[in-house]
């Protein structure tokens, strides 16, 4: 029972370790304009596209350099919104 708790720890620990590796979505888009190729995640190629943010609310933040509202999309999600 022991070995159980243990393993379950290591496990939930390794996944929060691995989910803050991910870059932003919109860091693949900076200096790029909306439909410019982007890669995404650890690929070796160009395997997504920049499109408008999905969010309603999106509102860039005039105090950096890159435009959040303008995000790396790839697979199904490829759509402009």
């Amino acid at each position: 029972m022991l070995r159980h708790r243990w393993f379950v720890i290591l496990v939930i620990g390794l996944f929060f370790l691995l989910m803050g590796n991910s870059p932003a979505p919109w860091y693949a888009c900076e200096g790029k304009a909306i439909g410019d190729p982007c890669q995404y995640g650890y690929a070796c190629s160009n395997n997504g596209k920049c499109i408008a943010s999905p969010q309603e609310n999106c509102v860039d933040d005039p105090d950096t350099s890159v435009n959040e509202c303008v995000i790396c999309s790839s697979g199904a999600a490829m759509v402009e919104h």
